[in-house]
């Protein structure tokens, strides 16, 4: 479906690859800006359900079963009702992301597959970006009576790490799959493989117990720290 894609261009596909290779059910996009992976969704045969903060944008209203959703709040739907829950760009938008992925592991099926998009925080250049500036993103909009009025996206107001979020999501019931990263430039590897290799140095000898808190296979993988801007964790709820 052609509609305006509101994550960053190249995203979609490598997730709609994986998604490919699951079997088809009853599936949530959410957060759903304009449509465009819900659409993709219904094309490939999946009962879809959608649900944003502002339903105004969402251009499938009649084709797709869209809810208007506070992702900080508790979710309208029954336990165990998505064998696929799809959240592209949000999590780090949100205030209370354990919540979230308790509401995410309450709602999927058992074997079903949660699948999240955010920026790739533990590659090289963020980490450089941290020790710099302080800041895993760009500087925030001062907004001090934000809670005044209607709730408002507020931009990348909580940064999270795949460290941090394969504990919230093993902390929910949910076990990290696998994880991705994608676009991807040359000169980002060329110019971290010297820091990604003491990293992983560093990583191996830790004993063995906090290698495994701290998700180290995947943490400390090349894949994550030379990975590009994105970062698309795959994890599983148990049969």
């Amino acid at each position: 479906m052609d509609l305006p894609q509101t994550s960053r261009k190249g995203t979609l596909a490598p997730v709609l690859q994986i998604v490919d290779a699951l079997p088809r059910g009853r599936a949530l996009d959410a957060p759903s800006g304009p449509g465009a992976f819900a659409g993709a969704l219904l094309e490939m045969g999946f009962d879809v359900s959608a649900g944003d903060l502002d339903g105004e944008a969402f251009a499938l209203h009649g084709k797709v079963d869209f809810h208007q959703l506070d992702l900080d709040a508790t979710l309208p739907f029954g336990d165990d009702d998505f064998a696929l829950i799809h959240c592209g760009d949000g999590i780090e938008h949100l205030e209370n992301q354990f919540h979230l992925m308790r509401e995410f592991a309450r709602i999927l099926s058992p074997g079903g597959t949660l699948i999240i998009t955010t920026p790739n925080y533990l590659s090289v250049r963020r980490r450089l970006r941290f020790l710099f500036s302080g800041a895993l993103e760009s500087p925030l909009e001062r907004r001090p009576n934000y809670a005044e009025g209607p709730k408002i996206d507020r931009g990348h107001i909580n940064p999270v790490t795949l460290t941090r979020m394969a504990y919230m999501a093993e902390n929910a019931g949910l076990q990290l799959d696998d994880a991705h990263v994608i676009l991807r430039k040359t000169r980002q590897v060329v110019l971290g493989m010297p820091l990604a290799l003491w990293i992983r140095s560093v990583s191996a000898l830790r004993p063995a117990e906090d290698k495994h808190r701290l998700f180290v296979p995947h943490t400390s993988s090349f894949r994550i720290l030379l990975g590009g801007r994105k970062l698309i964790a795959v994890f599983k709820k148990p049969a």
